[in-house]
């Protein structure tokens, strides 16, 4: 996605600026002294235990800088160890909120616990400073996206399409939509027992990948609730092939994975 990796670059250099201009503190002052250490970092690798040592030194010169213990959070939070990654993120969050919310939503979301998500991406959009293109750290999903799938995931489907439609009529350009952007908001007109928009939308989806078995999936459920099961079968069969095929894309978000045995169990059910 052009504008998500565009954006998600923007976003970097923005924060990095903010935190790494070293000339905005006093001369000799705490503040100085620990950004100016920071600089130093661009010479080890992430999550080494050098890095974590300089980010310690850091704090220790600084302990206001909200970069720092974000940046010592990646390693734990990519590790697994989310509870003491959490820990130094809930730091960041509280001396600048606006740079690290959509990051912590988004260890949230992936960790399925949705309402903490939801709560810090609202609170992220109602403040009056902040980026409406927020990307996930990876730049290819909205987090609006992540918010509308957490609200559908607490069982909230009209407030989930809702957010996620506002977020693509935002959108100028076809260019501008994600790889599977279209698929996430069928996939919840489906939960929603909107079949008929569910399959207008997968239409479109189609038109900018058609790697993606999840979709299949979805487009054969709604034909089978619309009882058209011969249409069900061919899509049901369509996602099979696509698993099967090496190059497939595949479901990089907790929410609603779909599996392979999900196809085939659909497709022995319409065949028996």
């Amino acid at each position: 996605m052009k504008k998500g990796l565009i954006i998600a670059l923007l976003s970097c250099t923005s924060y990095m600026y903010s935190q790494g201009n070293c000339l905005i503190y006093p001369e000799g002052s705490n503040e100085r002294k620990a950004c100016e250490l920071a600089h130093q970092r661009e010479n080890l690798k992430q999550g080494s235990r050098e890095s974590q040592i300089m980010f310690d030194s850091i704090l220790k010169i600084n302990p206001n800088y909200a970069w720092a213990y974000m940046e010592k959070s990646v390693a734990y939070l990519k590790r697994g160890l989310i509870t003491e990654g959490l820990r130094l993120l809930d730091k960041a969050v509280e001396l600048e909120p606006r740079y690290n919310l959509t990051y912590r939503a988004y260890w949230h979301f992936q960790n399925r616990n949705y309402k903490l998500c939801i709560k810090d991406l609202e609170r992220f959009y109602a403040l009056p400073n902040a980026f409406i293109y927020e990307m996930t750290p990876g730049g290819d999903k909205d987090m609006r996206i992540l918010l509308g799938m957490s609200y559908a995931k607490l069982g909230n489907y009209e407030k989930g399409i809702e957010t996620i439609e506002n977020c693509l009529k935002s959108y100028k350009r076809e260019e501008d939509f994600g790889l599977t952007d279209y698929h996430t908001l069928g996939m919840l007109y489906v939960k929603n027992k909107q079949y008929k928009k569910a399959l207008e939308i997968f239409d479109k989806q189609l038109k900018i990948t058609e790697d993606y078995p999840d979709s299949y999936y979805y487009i054969g459920l709604a034909y089978k609730a619309l009882n058209k099961p011969e249409k069900a079968k061919v899509n049901f069969q369509k996602a099979k092939d696509k698993f099967l095929d090496g190059y497939h894309i595949r479901n990089g978000y907790l929410c609603y994975k779909v599996y392979y045995l999900d196809v085939t169990n659909e497709l022995e059910a319409l065949t028996d």
